[in-house]
């Protein structure tokens, strides 16, 4: 169930557990690799190309 609205945290980034912390405090359990921009556009199917060069 999601934390937030279970009632354990006010705020998804406050969960030990979320993502969400690595976005608005920079820091988490995980170190993620935020893209400036998405490695596919799904609307635009031959886009998947920059996919495979990945």
């Amino acid at each position: 169930m999601n934390p937030v609205r279970a009632g354990i945290v006010a705020k998804a980034s406050h969960y030990l557990y979320s993502s969400a912390s690595n976005y608005v405090n920079d820091c988490g359990l995980l170190t993620i690799e935020k893209a400036d921009y998405p490695v596919v556009d799904v609307l635009n199917l031959n886009n998947f190309a920059k996919y495979n060069d990945y």
